[in-house]
């Protein structure tokens, strides 16, 4: 049994602040009117630096890409390998949602230092895959599933994972997260780079069927409470960002106006 190392800390940092409440604030200009130019801020600077990927060294481009698109939602995945029915735990951040009708998620793996990982592998062999959501209370056991395990060794117990059965796929749920999918695969398409070599599976999964933990679930507006789901997302590095204050701005409407000389109204 692989023995990693406890993953090191910065002591001079202030402690995290668990009890720090949700809040919903107004927008940041709600006073903006149609065709006001809101200022780029100042610390923007004053020129722009323009980039071509092809040219940057690997490492280079995936830390400017992943610091770019931020904040990412995280998938906490659970897959089985096909022979041995060993279970397999892994986060991405290569993640979202990209339909409800049907539903779909999408996750991208990308290929590891020796090829593809055991995410990859378990999703083509089996077809099958549940996407667990990530929170504040199973940060670190959630961030232990990144560790460079053997393929013949699970994740689930040095993490401090417990595993859940699912109800219609082989691959079983995260009992520590509020929310799991499970899902059976409906495309996967392989990536390459410049130099015809593997970089990535893009996988898009339909949903078949989502457990939700009661006390997450809105059950008067039909939708999970994100102050008591307390969800993360990664950013640039190794970093993470909390979801503790959001605000709203709802879709403007644009008012039909009557065409001239006829009894129809037509959108402007």
């Amino acid at each position: 049994m692989s023995n990693p190392a406890a993953p090191t800390t910065t002591p001079d940092l202030p402690p995290f602040a668990s009890s720090k409440s949700f809040v919903l604030t107004a927008p940041p200009h709600p006073s903006w009117q149609l065709g006001e130019n809101q200022p780029i801020p100042s610390s923007y600077g004053t020129t722009t630096l323009t980039l071509d990927p092809s040219q940057m060294a690997k490492p280079d481009a995936y830390k400017m890409m992943i610091s770019c698109v931020v904040p990412r939602p995280i998938a906490l995945v659970s897959t089985v390998d096909a022979e041995t029915g060993l279970v397999n735990v892994a986060p991405y951040s290569y993640f979202n949602v990209v339909c409800h009708d049907p539903p779909t998620l999408m996750i991208s793996v990308n290929a590891g230092r020796t090829g593809p990982k055991d995410t990859l592998r378990n999703i083509q062999a089996t077809g099958q895959l549940v996407i667990n959501t990530m929170s504040e209370h199973q940060a670190e056991s959630a961030n232990h599933t990144t560790t460079n395990y053997p393929a013949n060794e699970s994740e689930l117990g040095p993490s401090g994972l417990t595993a859940l059965p699912s109800d219609l796929v082989s691959p079983p749920r995260i009992a520590e997260s509020a929310v799991s999918f499970e899902c059976r695969v409906s495309n996967v398409t392989l990536l390459h780079n410049d130099d015809g070599k593997q970089t990535a599976g893009v996988v898009l999964a339909r949903v078949v069927r989502v457990h939700i933990r009661e006390g997450v679930w809105d059950a008067e507006k039909g939708v999970v409470d994100i102050a008591k789901l307390q969800p993360l997302g990664r950013l640039g590095g190794t970093m993470y960002a909390r979801v503790n204050e959001c605000f709203e701005l709802h879709r403007p409407v644009v008012q039909a106006q009557p065409v001239a000389g006829s009894g129809d109204v037509q959108a402007k």
